[in-house]
């Protein structure tokens, strides 16, 4: 992002960030990877600075230009000490932040929509502009006002309500829906609000305006499955999918889509040999790789979303399982991932956090095992002339 800013200072063109981009530095939030600036400068200009620059024509954005993407592979650590991973997903210096610009006259008081996107921010001094008299609710980190009467009403509402964990009550009038909205729109809404810090309050903010049930249907058919009061205390399946959120530490966004999307193979799973949604991981990660396809994610990021839906259910059962099933995953770099989405899972349904520790245990027993030239990956020792190999 740094390169950025600086090819457009050095162009001599004033910019500023605006809306949730500068609403997240002023509250000292991690910037999500979509960030918003308005330039003041001409499309023609701007198109000088940056040579693939795209014009997806967004209602929020004349321009924009995508950065090069991470795999969660190379984004994830192992611990190598006991107990259970920390850290597991880092952050990477490929993994860089996308930009949407706005181009106008008067990049400080040009109207982008209502008062809190309005809301600027000068990344070189780090300067904020108050253009719509907000200051007093951002102190007091009230709930925002939304204005339903702007072409970005659903966009703006939806970034908003990320701020607050009851931010979905924010609208006092019914959101109108775009008429239509491009699949670059909705990935840049998803990335948004899944990357905020409550994005639950965002979603359910989507999902009561109409949005995700017209466009994110096998998303919306959550909210049909039913869960076994026993198991899940919380609710439905739309109410564990957000539950799952209040417990996330990262705001990586594999780990979110994975989040939002482990469970979308239940509304099709079957009830077979006493297993309630028999395969619905499976399931779920052929529907997520379509999901994020439709939206134009990477195929590394599908990839890496369906791996984490896959095998979602596997540390559940890491003590048990005979280690020539579960080596090959033990072994991916994105294991660390997939225990966080385990935790995120199993605390949401309110179980014993004791399964989640069995498992972390497990996992560091057998990378400790593998590490071992004398020992199988179970703790078993090897054949003498195995050991001699594994020596030399």
């Amino acid at each position: 992002m740094r390169e950025i800013y600086r090819q457009l200072a050095d162009a001599g063109i004033l910019f500023f960030e605006y809306g949730v981009t500068a609403l997240d530095a002023y509250y000292d939030e991690k910037p999500r990877p979509v960030r918003f600036v308005v330039a003041e400068c001409s499309v023609i200009d701007l198109a000088r600075c940056f040579s693939e620059l795209q014009y997806p024509n967004l209602p929020y954005a004349d321009a924009a230009f995508d950065t090069c993407e991470a795999s969660l592979a190379l984004r994830t650590s192992f611990a190598e000490s006991g107990g259970a991973p920390a850290g597991a997903i880092q952050e990477s210096s490929m993994q860089e932040s996308s930009v949407r610009f706005l181009c106008t006259e008067d990049a400080l008081h040009c109207e982008v929509g209502g008062s809190w996107a309005n809301f600027r921010r000068n990344p070189q001094s780090d300067i904020f502009y108050d253009q719509g008299n907000i200051y007093d609710d951002l102190k007091a980190k009230a709930i925002p006002s939304c204005n339903t009467d702007t072409d970005n009403a659903l966009f703006e509402s939806a970034a908003l309500a990320t701020f607050h964990p009851e931010g979905y009550r924010l609208a006092k009038e019914p959101i109108p829906l775009p008429a239509c909205t491009s699949s670059y729109f909705q990935k840049d809404l998803l990335i948004t609000v899944l990357t905020g810090p409550y994005p639950a309050a965002g979603l359910e903010l989507l999902k009561k305006s109409g949005f995700i049930a017209r466009e994110w249907p096998e998303i919306a058919l959550l909210d049909d499955v039913d869960h076994a009061k026993d198991y899940h205390p919380e609710g439905n399946g739309w109410n564990h999918t957000l539950q799952t959120f209040s417990y996330r530490k990262e705001r990586d966004l594999v780990l979110s889509l994975a989040l939002l999307l482990h469970d979308i193979g239940k509304p099709e799973s079957l009830s077979r040999e006493g297993k309630r949604f028999d395969q619905h991981a499976e399931l779920g990660a052929r529907r997520a790789r379509k999901f994020l396809a439709r939206l134009g994610f990477s195929t590394t990021t599908q990839e890496d979303v369906a791996f984490l839906i896959r095998y979602h259910m596997m540390p559940a059962a890491l003590s048990v399982l005979p280690i020539q099933k579960t080596e090959p995953v033990i072994t991916d770099p994105r294991f660390p991932a997939l225990l966080e989405l385990f935790r995120c899972d199993e605390f949401s349904s309110y179980k014993d956090p004791e399964g989640y520790y069995e498992a972390c245990n497990a996992y560091q027993t057998i990378r400790r095992n593998m590490k071992n030239p004398y020992r199988n990956a179970d703790g078993s020792l090897k054949s003498r002339s195995k050991r001699t190999i594994a020596h030399y």
